[in-house]
């Protein structure tokens, strides 16, 4: 740690790591060329579509509302990267899974995403194994209490 940073707590410490990695890492994904070349919400949802998704799952998911989702895969489905079906459960719902070359580009976007993660953090797997544990039990708390709602959707997440 330098000495122009120095922290009150281990708590801010945390915090502040997190605000440095997050810049760092829009940074980076801005810069780099991933292919194609995707906006971030479009990235994302693109990376959360592991399997069909209600779009209303992957608002609560992204922690965005709704129209952002319907914007972004409105986007993805032009690029021929997903597509929508009626949920079976529910007709009024839809469905978001990836086309074939959409699992192809996801596929790459997680290898050029990971070789970022680790470009920028400077871990080592054994520290990004703990972090991405640590990681995900913070998010999942956070989508535990609700955070999707509209309230506390992150500034820049409905543009």
């Amino acid at each position: 740690m330098s000495e122009d940073a120095p922290c009150l707590s281990p708590e801010i410490c945390a915090m502040m790591g997190i605000y440095a990695f997050s810049w760092k890492m829009d940074n980076a994904i801005d810069e780099a060329a991933l292919a194609p070349r995707l906006g971030r919400i479009e990235t994302r949802l693109l990376i959360q579509l592991d399997r069909q998704r209600r779009m209303g799952a992957l608002a609560h998911l992204l922690m965005i509302g709704a129209p952002s989702v319907t914007a972004a895969a409105d986007q993805l489905e032009g690029q021929g990267l997903v597509e929508r079906t009626a949920d079976p459960e529910d007709r009024r719902a839809l469905l978001l899974q990836l086309t074939e070359r959409g699992q192809h580009v996801r596929l790459m976007l997680q290898k050029q995403l990971g070789d970022l993660f680790r470009s920028v953090s400077g871990l080592s797997a054994s520290d990004i194994d703990r972090f991405a544990a640590l990681s995900k039990k913070i998010q999942d708390t956070i989508l535990g209490q609700g955070a999707h709602s509209a309230a506390s959707v992150p500034k820049g997440d409905n543009e």
